[in-house]
C-alpha cells in the first residue's frame, strides 16, 4: 500500500519546495511514473548569489545526474509568497 501511494504522490509531491545541488531552489510541478527522485521542477532562486532568478523549468530525469535535488526546504524558511504561482505556470523548458 505504501509502495503504491509513494508512486502515486512521489517522493516530492507536486507543490514542494527543493533545493537542488546546483544552489537553486526549486518548486515540483510534475512527477514522472517510476522517476520517483527526478521530477519536474520550476527553479526560480539562487542560494549562492541570493536572488530570484528568471523561471526555468527543468526536467530532473533528463538531465542524467547534472543537477538533483539536494534536500526538501520548509517554505516557512524563506521569504516567497507565490510558490503556488511559481508551480501552475509554464516558462520554457531546460
Amino acid at each position: 500500500m505504501f509502495q503504491a501511494f509513494v508512486k502515486c504522490v512521489g517522493i516530492y509531491p507536486v507543490g514542494s519546495l527543493v533545493r537542488l545541488e546546483s544552489g537553486l531552489l526549486a518548486v515540483v510541478i510534475d512527477n514522472q511514473g517510476e522517476a520517483l527522485l527526478t521530477p519536474t521542477v520550476k527553479a526560480f532562486y539562487c542560494t549562492r548569489r541570493r536572488e530570484r532568478i528568471v523561471p526555468r523549468v527543468f526536467d530532473l530525469a533528463r538531465l542524467a545526474g547534472r543537477d538533483k535535488i539536494r534536500n526538501w526546504e520548509s517554505p516557512s524558511n524563506w521569504p516567497f509568497r507565490d510558490l503556488d504561482e511559481l508551480w501552475s505556470g509554464q516558462p520554457t523548458r531546460h
